[in-house]
């Protein structure tokens, strides 16, 4: 009995030894506050998204890497492509679906159009925007709805050449967040720019590479809505000055 006992003891010693040395998760994010940006002073990679996941691996006891910031391209191919990574914030489109593992919603993102208040654009729909050129940027998720409404659009690698491009009048619309875009306005001192249409409501996620364990992936997420239900997400929304933008459990537990 005794080394039945001490047997049973090893096994349970190495298999959390293993698990302690796990190789830790790669978290990849892009700048895009206020849900995640890189503090000017520190260097320190911040935001709602960044302190979210960061209490979702500590209570689910994952050890992670990072966030590293990339471009959002690049993020999303090395997120694709790289086992044991994650990215974050992803909208969770129909085409990118099955391409990851997905836990969330971590926040929620509604993309406007910005257009120069002197230009006076009205829009009821997206159809209205065919006169006009629209930036964003690689691989954001409004490129398939723009396309499918066969609107202008052009691309950069960063979301924050746009503000600039619209004011020099390159072009005449930028689709956005409308959180990300007013804060990035906000920051560059940027007045005289205005949402004029929301078009699209996401969810958006922890996208991991397919890899993943689907139970693993499944566990991340029932510690996620553990942290709607005692309050956690609706309180890192309230530190962060936005309490009435807080995603709630109802979206978080589809």
């Amino acid at each position: 009995m005794f080394r039945v006992r001490s047997a049973m003891a090893l096994a349970a010693t190495l298999l959390q030894a293993s698990a302690c040395a796990a190789e830790p998760i790669a978290l990849y994010t892009e700048d895009y506050p206020p849900f995640n940006w890189a503090d000017k002073a520190s260097g320190k990679v911040t935001g709602l998204s960044v302190d979210i996941v960061a209490e979702l691996m500590r209570r689910a006891g994952v050890a992670t890497a990072g966030p590293f910031l990339l471009p959002w391209a690049r993020a999303l191919r090395q997120t694709a492509i790289t086992p044991n990574s994650c990215l974050y914030i992803t909208a969770r489109t129909p085409e990118r679906e099955a391409k990851f593992q997905w836990i969330g919603p971590i926040n929620r993102n509604d993309w406007v159009l910005f257009a120069r208040r002197s230009d006076h654009i009205v829009l009821r729909n997206l159809d209205d925007a065919k006169p006009y050129k629209i930036g964003t940027s690689i691989d954001d998720a409004s490129i398939s709805v723009l396309r499918e409404h066969q609107l202008q659009f052009t691309l950069t690698s960063s979301e924050r050449l746009n503000p600039a491009k619209l004011q020099m009048g390159r072009i005449q619309l930028w689709s956005i967040g409308r959180l990300p875009g007013l804060s990035m306005l906000r920051e560059m001192g940027i007045m005289d720019v205005e949402p004029v249409l929301t078009f699209i409501q996401a969810d958006m996620y922890l996208s991991c590479n397919k890899s993943m364990d689907a139970t693993e992936a499944a566990r991340l997420n029932d510690v996620l809505h553990g942290m709607y239900r005692d309050g956690t997400i609706q309180h890192i929304y309230t530190r962060y000055g936005y309490e009435k933008e807080a995603p709630r459990l109802g979206a978080a537990s589809r």
